[in-house]
């Protein structure tokens, strides 16, 4: 149950970025799956939902659609309900059952803080008009910010969402603050659905490499351990057959010692190229940075071109950083971010390979 929504979700989701057309959604339903998170801003994705609908007419009774809209702290109530009604259009439906707030603190809304936006009261006016109208039943907020917990816990205070999408793994459950947000989350019993359970973009340390898919199940488990946690998408389950096929085999076991003793060996052999993204009780690298560098978000859109080939969007993403933010003369043999870095991530090295990617 997916806090107090009352929605019976699957334990595991399709995550739509990436969507490889709509026979993967049939896949994944006829497998169990019900919830389907998509964006405004995932490419094609809500198209091929509406294709899917079309195709199976009785696919939209099975499935519990979450979507996202993007509002900046300036934007309009105006502003907001079109977007909804853009997304309502191109999915062919007549009510989203969760409309997210989508990537708090991520930095591709400027400025973001992520509370900037929360406190921009034209949202609330939307929200409002929106439920009212039928348009959507319920809402929720999103962060992947190194500083999520902090502001998933602000958004969950406005007792306005219903429930929060986290990126949550082992590598930095503790020192990103989960734990207290979880508790905040089960307090006021509001929803948790899980993304980025796999650290890295899934990215699998060599001496690991034999065990790709136990460490993919075991990722899966440890999430689903948590009691506070509803379901985890996974944008490989709308494309590919075999991640769906693993995804399924996982959750018919809890989590045990071979996982937890392979979850140890893994986080150990992949943190020193796991830029956790700090929250602000830790910006080691960006105060050592004698010129500004957002350091945290290069290195994340690179990853995105690197680990995800998501090659247009960490293009955009990267190019909507100031210049200054982006690159320095001095990045080109400066280490003061990888020497200040508390996990010992060769930070230095990553905004170089960032600039060669996309600058």
């Amino acid at each position: 149950k997916l806090g107090r929504t009352g929605l019976e979700v699957s334990i595991v989701g399709i995550g739509a970025d990436g969507l490889a057309g709509h026979e993967p959604i049939f896949r994944a339903v006829d497998k169990g799956m019900n919830l389907i998170d998509t964006s405004v801003c995932y490419g094609d994705s809500e198209r091929v939902i509406a294709r899917a609908f079309q195709e199976r007419p009785t696919l939209r009774n099975e499935l519990i659609v979450a979507t996202k809209w993007d509002p900046g702290e300036g934007t309009t109530k105006e502003e907001m309900l079109k977007s909804l009604d853009r997304s309502l259009s191109r999915m062919g439906i007549d009510t989203i059952d969760i409309m997210q707030l989508h990537w708090l603190g991520g930095g591709h809304v400027r400025p973001d803080t992520g509370f900037n936006r929360l406190d921009n009261e034209a949202l609330y006016r939307a929200m409002e008009d929106a439920k009212k109208s039928g348009k959507v039943r319920f809402f929720g907020a999103t962060s992947h910010d190194g500083n999520r917990s902090k502001i998933l816990q602000d958004a969950i205070a406005k007792d306005v969402f219903d429930m929060i999408l986290v990126k949550m793994n082992v590598l930095d459950f503790v020192g990103a603050g989960i734990p207290e947000l979880l508790a905040k989350a089960r307090e006021k019993n509001v929803g948790v659905v899980v993304m980025k359970s796999q650290a890295g973009g899934g990215k699998i340390p060599p001496e690991l490499a034999q065990s790709r898919w136990s460490i993919f199940q075991a990722n899966l488990r440890w999430v689903l351990a948590h009691r506070e946690v509803a379901s985890v998408v996974h944008s490989g389950i709308g494309v590919d057959a075999d991640v769906q096929d693993q995804a399924v085999s996982a959750v018919q076991d809890e989590l045990g010692l071979h996982d937890a003793q392979l979850l140890e060996q893994y986080a150990t052999a992949l943190s020193p190229s796991y830029c956790r993204g700090c929250g602000e009780g830790d910006r080691s690298c960006v105060d050592a940075c004698p010129d500004g560098v957002a350091i945290p978000h290069v290195l994340q859109f690179g990853m995105y071109d690197r680990e995800y080939q998501w090659h247009d969007r960490a293009h955009a993403h990267y190019h909507a950083l100031p210049s200054n933010e982006r690159w320095s003369e001095r990045c080109a043999s400066c280490t003061a971010c990888s020497d200040a870095c508390t996990y010992g991530v060769d930070g230095a090295s990553l905004v170089r390979d960032a600039h060669v990617r996309l600058g």
